[in-house]
């Protein structure tokens, strides 16, 4: 199987010439924007091939063309569609501040149903474009996963609903690969955070819409909304939270954290049900970890890691806290086996589970808003078949993981992660990312 790269997402429904009027009315309709527009010109293009270059380098932009060669558009179009060409399944957009430039489909064609992920830049030419296959079966689906990097695990599962309605429900696995083996996971933590700040709102020690000022001392690298305020500006914990889930915010998480303790975010492992939270203590500010990773790395990160956990929490406060915060990431993996957040895709589940169940209690509805923020949309998947959809994934050069809950129209619940490492070479690039996008979209068809 060859991974095609194609750049991503803007549908307009256009169908085979074989699709008759009824077809026609329950398709996909695509909106009127660049990338839209851009993606239904990719439909209508796989039914005429081969295109010429002129008509190529009127769509994709410079570099992207350059990447594919002259041949490389044509063959992927005509490997995903095959003699009918490609139709659109469903379309998901981005949402702001990107929307519009930004689209994920799924799209049938000759060769099954492929995920595609359309890019579009300034200029509303094709930036970026990924077309992946979504696997057949559950043994192509685990073969693939386990090509991605040296170390993977995988889970698909439902969620069974409880005896009581405010206790989580059970994972019960459908198709895993390694559930139980704790990997790293990078901003998947923050389901912890979240569920942390749920726990307290709960309890009365906190409210969603309790004003919290930004403080330049637990500013974090990593860019994102906050880091960019000014130190006074009054956020809700509420938006803290949609911060640190939708753009994956650094600076948004340790202001929680450091609104929570330390101690209630490592609570919060136990109460989700964690194997191993032990593995996670003490529980890593992000601002902590990047500055393990750059001041003078590997002293630091060595020496820390060396400690028992009493040590470690002396070595926080008084060696980490003085280290220089870096306006930049690492490129290469360092200390992932040693420095990170660690949980199994199991852990996840019940995570996802935990923070279900919380999301259905009185007053708790911003955990749903949070994770639905950006939801499944990036899998593409139809909204009529899956209305409710949560996410969160992370990644650091060496790791990336994704997660995915959602709940069908006829009431099934289902969670979906899959988490890959390499301690050598770095495995969160784009074409690596598409692969799990594709896998995840895949094993939803599957549990359908």
């Amino acid at each position: 199987m060859r991974r095609l790269v194609v750049l991503l997402i803007a549908l307009v429904t256009l169908l085979p010439p074989a699709a008759t009027a009824r077809d026609a009315e329950r398709a996909p309709q695509l909106p009127d924007t660049p990338v839209a527009r851009q993606l239904s010109w990719l439909l209508a293009a796989s039914h005429r091939l081969p295109l010429a270059e002129s008509e190529m380098r009127a769509h994709l932009s410079d570099p992207l063309l350059e990447s594919l060669g002259p041949d490389g558009l044509n063959d992927m179009l005509a490997e995903a569609g095959g003699t009918n060409g490609l139709s659109l399944g469903s379309y998901r957009a981005q949402r702001e501040p990107r929307a519009g430039s930004e689209a994920y489909a799924l799209l049938t064609g000759g060769t099954g149903t492929h995920h595609a992920v359309v890019v579009t830049d300034a200029d509303g030419a094709i930036a970026s474009l990924f077309l992946t296959p979504l696997p057949h079966s559950w043994a192509e689906l685990t073969r693939r996963a386990a090509a991605v990097a040296p170390d993977v695990s995988f889970l698909a599962a439902e969620i069974d609903e409880p005896d009581d309605p405010g206790e989580p429900g059970e994972c019960r696995p459908v198709h895993t690969l390694a559930p139980a083996t704790p990997r790293p996971i990078a901003s998947a933590f923050k389901l912890y955070v979240l569920g942390a700040l749920a726990e307290a709102v709960h309890s009365g020690r906190a409210e969603w819409d309790e004003p919290l000022a930004v403080r330049d001392e637990w500013k974090a690298g990593g860019g994102g909304p906050v880091a960019e305020l000014p130190a006074g500006t009054r956020l809700t914990l509420r938006e803290y939270a949609d911060h640190m889930i939708f753009y994956s915010d650094n600076s948004a998480t340790d202001h929680l954290m450091h609104r929570l303790g330390r101690g209630a975010v490592e609570a919060q492992q136990a109460r989700f049900g964690m194997a191993d939270p032990a593995a996670n203590l003490p529980f890593l500010l992000t601002r902590e970890m990047s500055q393990l990773k750059t001041a003078d790395y590997p002293v630091h990160a060595d020496a820390f890691a060396a400690l028992d956990e009493d040590a470690r929490r002396a070595y926080l406060d008084h060696v980490v806290a003085g280290l220089p915060v870096p306006d930049t990431i690492w490129s290469e993996p360092r200390s992932i086996a040693t420095i990170e957040w660690y949980a199994s895709a199991a852990d996840l589940c019940r995570a996802f589970a935990g923070l279900h169940a919380q999301a259905a209690q009185p007053g708790q509805e911003p955990v749903d808003t949070s994770l639905s923020l950006m939801g499944t949309r990036i899998l593409g998947l139809d909204t009529e078949t899956w209305p409710t959809g949560w996410f969160k994934g992370g990644s650091e050069p060496g790791v990336v993981t994704r997660s995915f809950m959602a709940a069908s129209a006829t009431g099934e619940t289902y969670v979906v992660s899959v988490l890959a490492s390499d301690p050598e070479n770095n495995v969160s690039d784009a074409a690596t990312v598409s692969e799990l996008l594709a896998l995840s979209a895949g094993a939803f068809h599957l549990m359908q």
